[in-house]
């Protein structure tokens, strides 16, 4: 048993300040009612009547520090973020990076189009203030107004397609699974994936990817005026038409196009963890925990440890050697 050096100071007033190898105590009180502030961060009052022996005491504060809180075991397990590696994004390059040979008039239509509709709208929002201060700036409010209105139906680049018959099964097979993933109830496009380090802590999957949910439509979109159904996905800023020749990638006011023949593409299903709202369309194949333990059942430490249902989607993966690198999620494989 070793020696313990300990020194306590008396500040007067019932004050007492105790330094020790444990570190620094205060207490203060009166005779028979004292309260200690120890090293270790507890709080102890301490009750006696004098003279007999007779004390009550009570302690609160932190306790067996060092040890492991099991309120809250989320905090000492990786996240969503900690536990990956190998994240690869999945993101297209500039738009005007991807241009197939011959597209070089209609991406300057397209351009053209994109550009006068830019332009109108700054001038209509700058007219709009400066009008407030000066009237005179109304007729170019008019002006850009007019415009507006021009670039949005008679500036539209309108697409005539007259398809010969011994060609229209090639169309079809570029055009149908597009059109049928509009379909879909849901359409996602992934964004970023990732390698796991740990399934225990993702549900069981050897993977998580991140995904943003898409606006799908059979309308093809401003710029474009078509004759024939179009099959578009918008998602952020970015939007990808496919028509009966070519898909177009169109990213604000930057535009690309690729001839499906400079395109590879890859269809496949998908087992996916779904933590979302279910699409009614979605067929679901199993079942899993949001923790799982080595035996697959729950992880009885997280609180939170939902059921999490696996659902079979379909994907698309759309590559090119210019820079197309796009994968679409839908809910419908019947599709």
């Amino acid at each position: 048993m070793g020696f313990r050096y300990r020194k306590s100071i008396n500040l007067g007033g019932g004050f007492r300040i105790n330094i020790s190898k444990s570190g620094i105590g205060y207490s203060w009180g009166v005779k028979g009612y004292r309260v200690t502030k120890t090293a270790k961060g507890t709080v102890r009052r301490t009750a006696s009547i004098p003279g007999t022996g007779i004390s009550f005491v009570d302690e609160t504060g932190k306790k067996n520090q060092g040890r492991t809180s099991p309120v809250n075991p989320r905090q000492n397990y990786p996240t969503a973020d900690t536990n990956s590696y190998d994240t690869e994004e999945i993101v297209n390059s500039v738009a005007t990076n991807m241009a197939s040979e011959g597209q070089e008039d209609i991406l300057a239509a397209v351009r053209k189009t994109l550009t006068a509709n830019k332009i109108s709208t700054i001038g209509i929002w700058v007219s709009l203030l400066i009008s407030c201060a000066n009237p005179v700036f109304i007729l170019f409010l008019i002006a850009f107004i007019a415009l507006k209105v021009y670039v949005k139906t008679v500036g539209l680049v309108d697409l005539d397609y007259v398809i010969d018959a011994d060609q229209q099964e090639e169309v079809n097979r570029h055009m149908d699974p597009m059109l049928k993933v509009t379909d879909s109830e849901k359409v996602w496009r992934i964004m970023q994936s990732s390698k796991v380090i740990d399934r225990k802590y993702s549900g069981g999957a050897s993977s998580t990817v991140k995904r943003t949910a898409c606006v799908a439509s059979k309308k093809a979109p401003f710029p474009f005026k078509s004759n024939t159904p179009a099959a578009s996905f918008k998602s952020g800023k970015e939007t990808l038409v496919f028509l009966p020749d070519k898909l177009f990638i169109i990213q604000k006011s930057k535009v690309g196009a690729l001839n499906y023949s400079d395109i590879e593409t890859f269809a496949h299903t998908t087992r996916f963890i779904e933590s979302e709202k279910i699409p009614k369309d979605a067929s679901v194949v199993g079942s899993t925990w949001k923790y799982v333990n080595k035996s697959g059942g729950p992880d009885k430490r997280f609180k939170d440890n939902r059921e999490l249902p696996i659902c079979l989607y379909g994907e698309i993966e759309l590559k090119s050697a210019s820079g197309l690198n796009t994968i679409l999620m839908f809910s419908n494989t019947d599709l």
